[in-house]
């Protein structure tokens, strides 16, 4: 088709600059080459039915290959698979691969048959949830395949490796070793609060009427302990073996913002309100160290994970995070519709010029608090855009003298990030949070409803108490046992 359109093309730039003689030699020529494209396209069909041919035959020697090359196990591959190691891959469904499968049914080699299959899927969901399996996740896209054994370049799979019996504790006990070891020499998830104020950062949580945290209980894992030998062998990992890759069973958790930390009490209350009316969940306000604690000594059952402001998260992303003022820092995870952890912002030194002396000065924007009758300093870290505008507006009104920008410059990261002790020892200075505005005027407004609903909470209270008091009095004159005090 190209040379056709290549010879019509010449032929129609050419026609008018001919006479009629010419014109009657040029159709001779193009006869020619119109018969010269014909042999072609007869030579490209020719050359289509024999590529088509040659993938049909390499179809059919490939299923003949298959035919003659059945992969069956030997004793000692089956002893090794049951009682040591399997190996497992999971990929996307093919035609081949179904075509394997069916005849290797037809032949009768499949692994599993009957009753054992569905045995073998529940025995592997089971160690699998109990964190008993290593998974590799493994997309080779570089990699060249041979195209007579996979159609695409692109091969995706997911690697299990099941380590059975006594091999999974030796494999553990020396990738616990190696834990272990990376651990001492690398510290960073320790929190450090030493040159931070800690109390200058409200926690907000959901606790009981005994003032303790209400955790989430995991389903899957309640399933799993029904059983005695599963239960024993869950504590076995967890406690003497210290397995913090097992799935967690309790969840706590803290709360940046106060309307998500109110809208999840209201999500308790009112779904097991009705069941249990002693246990009414609370509003409870903390601070930052409440959360230092919990995380370093969370154990391997238990963990806790701090809820972020989901509406400043929602603000960052999609109106702040385009502004030429703001600045990432490096190992931030975010993107165009996601952000990893709590934001922080802490403006950044900037030089400006001094109107009164007109020289450029370094200026470090610091957040003064009256103590003893001395004005300390702190370095300020911000958990809302719009109140860092706001305290920089303020800080360009004290100090007019300098001719700073409208919009400070911010470096942004996340909470997390900022609380370990390789990014704390780097900073000698003080550091105080400020939570937005209206996490301010929640909690005076929460304190003042507090006090006055102080004597109606103690009185019923006291009142639910004398009730559970006589309930057991009266049971234990009505029972055959006595009760438990």
């Amino acid at each position: 088709m190209l040379l056709l359109n290549k010879i019509s093309e010449n032929t129609y730039q050419h026609l008018n600059h001919f006479d009629y003689s010419t014109l009657t030699f040029q159709n001779k020529k193009k006869i020619i080459n119109y018969d010269r494209f014909n042999k072609n396209k007869i030579r490209l069909i020719l050359n289509a039915k024999l590529y088509k041919n040659l993938h049909q035959s390499s179809s059919k020697l490939l299923h003949d290959y298959i035919d003659y090359k059945f992969i069956s196990r030997n004793f000692w591959n089956k002893f090794i698979n049951q009682y040591w190691q399997e190996t497992i891959f999971i990929s996307l469904s093919n035609p081949l691969s179904d075509n394997y499968i069916n005849k290797l049914k037809n032949k009768g080699l499949l692994i599993h048959k009957g009753n054992d299959y569905k045995n073998f899927l529940i025995e592997f969901s089971k160690d699998l949830i109990n964190g008993k399996i290593q998974v590799l996740l493994n997309q080779n896209n570089n990699e060249k395949i041979n195209i007579s054994l996979f159609i695409k370049n692109n091969n995706t799979y997911i690697k299990y490796i099941w380590r059975k019996g006594i091999y999974w504790h030796i494999y553990y006990i020396y990738s616990k070793y190696l834990l272990m070891k990376n651990n001492l020499s690398n510290r960073s998830f320790i929190f450090d609060l030493k040159n931070i104020v800690s109390n200058s950062l409200p926690i907000f949580t959901v606790t009981n009427q005994y003032n303790k945290l209400i955790m989430a209980e995991s389903a899957e894992q309640i399933l799993l302990k029904k059983d005695f030998l599963q239960t024993l062998d869950y504590w076995y990992n967890s406690v003497l073996l210290n397995n913090r890759s097992l799935k967690k069973i309790y969840t706590g958790l803290l709360f940046i913002n106060p309307e998500d930390a109110l809208e999840y009490k209201e999500y308790i209350a009112f779904k097991y309100i009705k069941s249990n009316n002693i246990n009414y969940p609370k509003f409870f306000i903390g601070k930052l160290n409440l959360y230092s604690r919990l995380f370093n000594c969370s154990s391997c059952d238990k963990e806790f994970r701090l809820i972020p402001d989901l509406k400043e998260v929602s603000d960052l992303i999609y109106k702040y995070q385009y502004n030429k003022n703001i600045i990432f820092d490096k190992y931030q995870k975010y993107g165009k519709n996601h952000f990893q952890g709590q934001p922080i912002y802490i403006i950044n030194s900037i030089v400006v010029k001094n109107i009164n002396t007109n020289a450029k000065e370094k200026v470090d924007y610091f957040y003064s608090v009256s103590k003893n009758s001395k004005i300390i300093k702190y370095k300020a870290i911000f958990l809302n855009y719009k109140t860092a505008i706001v305290a920089w507006n303020k800080f360009r009104e004290e100090y007019s003298h300098y001719k700073l920008p409208q919009y400070p410059l911010l470096y942004v990261s996340n909470l997390e990030t900022f609380l370990k002790t390789s990014d704390t020892k780097k900073n000698n200075n003080n550091s105080i949070f400020i939570p937005s505005t209206k996490t301010y005027l929640f909690i005076k407004k929460y304190k003042q409803t507090n006090k006055q609903d102080d004597i109606r909470n103690i009185l019923t209270n006291k009142s639910i108490s004398i009730k559970s008091f006589l309930e057991r009095v009266i049971w234990s004159l009505t029972s055959r046992q006595p009760t438990n005090w």
